[in-house]
């Protein structure tokens, strides 16, 4: 192979490979505790599912200053070919790390790919080195729906507490769902099956090494296997248990990079999402069981106190990115005590709407712009719950779902005023 990303010893080492059939990676960033586990179910998952295929192992390592790579390399063994790098890390640390706590995660995935291009794969998957959850079982998941269903991109399903994931439930799905069509519930990572023509649509893409990718990754991953019409589909893969959440980051950071990667993919993709309408499922891969669920602590009070502050500080800047009909449908809402508060999910809508509409336009400085939404989402959040709180898992569902399908219908007023 011939790169100018990986360094010469990985692509001699690749050249010795040859070709396989699948590549099983596994990026990492100070894992010692997990990586001997992980590896273990990965080799008794390809043992179970593809004894007579040839599997490559490679772990893609940010500068592990314990000796994760050394455990990867002693739990792989010498009875199965692997591939090691040590992936470059920016030398400007962002402020906001996500839940993988993988710097230069985005490395991480252009590597993996390169690879497996290298290897003519039929299939790749990519799970994440902190996870403490994952079972043989995982590898099926990810790669037979590419391998005998025609997909060409997996993305993760997990069980989640009903308070877990609100950026997710609140902002990310349901706006995406209402954009694209499709019902991909969760754009985070964990793991990830692809085809290998999903790996060369990605590397041929003009955005590795910009603000997009670094910020963004899972959700550039999804939405262009999504808005190019690739075959998608999701596989439940029970709980996500991670050693730890190293991002330790405020939240404006982590909504902002969030949000802002979902705003910037609508630049590229408005010729695709303007004229979607509604949403359909996708396939699901895995038996949706039943798993225990790690709890979550939550602060109701606090959050409609950020509100309220939001509505003191920010309402010069509100008053620039909401609309003449959604800004006096807010205000009333600081009025409310806390256990009688509630933001209606059409205005909740409506905001999102209209900060995407700010955004396009420029009416505001991008960061402050998306930082200026973080009072709004811990509002929405706070109303969440406290309608949440007497229903099961089930219940809060619906009540997510109720909200994806406000997006959908509401989605005109973001496409009439988009141009």
């Amino acid at each position: 192979m011939q790169s100018e990303f990986l360094p010469e010893d990985v692509q001699e080492r690749v050249r010795t490979v040859g070709t396989a059939d699948l590549l099983i990676a596994v990026p990492t960033h100070n894992n010692s505790p997990t990586v001997e586990p992980l590896i273990s179910a990965i080799a008794d998952g390809l043992a179970k599912s593809y004894p007579k295929s040839r599997a490559v192992l490679m772990n893609c390592d940010g500068g592990s200053t314990d000796d994760t790579p050394q455990r990867f390399e002693r739990a792989a063994g010498a009875g199965r070919p692997s591939v090691l790098v040590r992936h470059p890390v920016p030398t400007v640390r962002p402020l906001f790390m996500p839940d993988h706590g993988i710097p230069g995660y985005e490395n991480a995935y252009r590597a993996v790919f390169e690879v497996a291009e290298a290897l003519q794969v039929g299939a790749c998957a990519v799970i994440d080195g902190n996870l403490k959850s994952v079972s043989p079982d995982w590898i099926h998941l990810l790669v037979n729906p590419v391998t005998e269903r025609g997909c060409d991109f997996v993305a993760p399903l997990f069980r989640r507490h009903k308070y877990d994931g609100s950026l997710t439930n609140s902002v990310v799905y349901p706006l995406c769902r209402a954009l694209y069509g499709r019902r991909m519930r969760y754009q985070m990572g964990g793991g990830h099956g692809f085809s290998g023509k999903m790996v060369s649509t990605y590397l041929r893409k003009d955005v590795w090494g910009g603000a997009l990718i670094h910020l963004g990754l899972e959700n550039w991953l999804t939405t262009v296997a999504v808005a190019e019409g690739f075959e998608v589909g999701q596989a439940f893969l029970g709980s996500k248990v991670q050693d730890s959440k190293a991002s330790g980051a405020e939240l404006s950071v982590m909504l902002a990079h969030a949000v802002g990667s979902v705003f910037a993919l609508m630049e590229d993709y408005l010729s695709v999402w303007e004229g979607r309408k509604g949403s359909r499922a996708v396939p699901l891969f895995g038996p949706p069981v039943e798993v225990g669920i790690e709890p979550v602590t939550v602060n109701v009070g606090r959050m409609v106190k950020g509100f309220r502050q939001g509505l003191r500080d920010l309402l010069p800047m509100w008053e620039l990115i909401l609309s003449v009909d959604t800004l006096p449908q807010v205000l009333p809402l600081g009025l409310l005590d806390v256990e009688d508060f509630r933001f209606p999910d059409d205005i909740w809508v409506q905001v999102v709407y209209d900060f995407a509409l700010a955004c396009h336009d420029k009416a505001v400085h991008r960061e402050h712009l998306l930082k200026a939404l973080t009072p709004l989402y811990l509002g929405k959040t706070a109303s969440f719950i406290l309608e949440a709180k007497d229903s099961d898992a089930d219940g809060a569902e619906r009540l997510i779902e109720r909200l994806c399908r406000e997006y959908e219908v509401r989605k005109p007023y973001l496409v009439e005023r988009w141009r």
